[in-house]
């Protein structure tokens, strides 16, 4: 007997249920959704994820007009590097400016890929360099 009165209860449910779920995919513009029309929100808000690489060697080369630093193979790679006024530098764990690097200076640099507003070529702007004096290695 319980089980025919379950059954009787669970038959108008259902069908409530179905008939409910068919509206909605009947309708899809009055279905609840989070986050905007394609219920997953929009992308094109969010901000782009900057991703900083790292490069370590020693100075190869240094261009001081032009504010570059080419740091030579090692296990991290190697990479010319440009400077500007947001780089932190530092010799021998000692705040210090770019013209205090030297060729033959041990250094971890680490860096994000922009674009040169001037000829709008990809290059590696270098956020940070940590230098080892040659003299101090």
């Amino acid at each position: 007997m319980k089980k025919l009165i379950s059954s009787r209860l669970r038959s108008p449910l259902t069908t409530a249920i179905a008939l409910a779920a068919m509206g909605l995919v009947h309708n899809p513009i009055q279905a609840p959704a989070k986050g905007g029309a394609g219920g997953g929100g929009s992308k094109a808000t969010a901000p782009a994820k900057v991703k900083e690489s790292r490069v370590t060697g020693y100075v190869t080369a240094i261009d001081y007009v032009n504010s570059s630093v080419q740091i030579g193979d090692s296990y991290y790679g190697s990479g010319l590097l440009y400077v500007d006024s947001n780089t932190a530098i530092s010799l021998d764990n000692v705040s210090c400016s770019f013209v205090d690097l030297q060729m033959g200076d041990w250094v971890e640099a680490r860096y994000l890929f922009v674009k040169d507003p001037v000829t709008g070529a990809t290059i590696r702007l270098a956020t940070k360099l940590s230098a080892g004096s040659s003299s101090s290695i």
